[in-house]
């Protein structure tokens, strides 16, 4: 039980510090720890101030990948709930586990799993 406790705050320390905007970024080290001959650009991109806002919303090489990743992983979780909810599943696994169906559905709902939507106007990341 120790082992849990201090996994919990090392990573309570962790969500705070990237929250308040004090982690080691190349951002940081120029502007708050006045680093002399510190590069500022993201490691990955190269284009733009390396800032915790950069890293985890911006960054052009992440986000193809890594965004997708961190999205669809929330995702699965409230695909899963839903799933339950609506009866549409009858067994329940670890949500790292979870591999949503396409499309499930019964006489009263029908949820969808990564697809697109046809809308009227265009619309960005549909």
């Amino acid at each position: 039980m120790a082992y849990k406790r201090g996994f919990v705050r090392q990573n309570r320390g962790l969500l705070t510090a990237i929250q308040d905007q004090v982690t080691l970024t190349r951002n940081y080290k120029k502007y708050i720890l006045k680093q002399p001959h510190n590069e500022e650009l993201g490691r990955r991109c190269g284009k733009k101030s390396e800032t915790i806002r950069h890293i985890t919303a911006v960054c052009e090489q992440l986000a193809p990948t890594e965004y997708v990743k961190r999205h669809d992983g929330l995702s699965k979780i409230i695909h899963q709930k839903l799933s339950e909810a609506a009866e549409l599943i009858d067994h329940r696994s670890p949500y790292y586990k979870y591999t949503p169906a396409n499309v499930l559905e019964n006489e009263k709902l029908k949820l969808h799993w990564n697809r697109s939507i046809l809308m009227d106007k265009t619309i960005p990341f549909n």
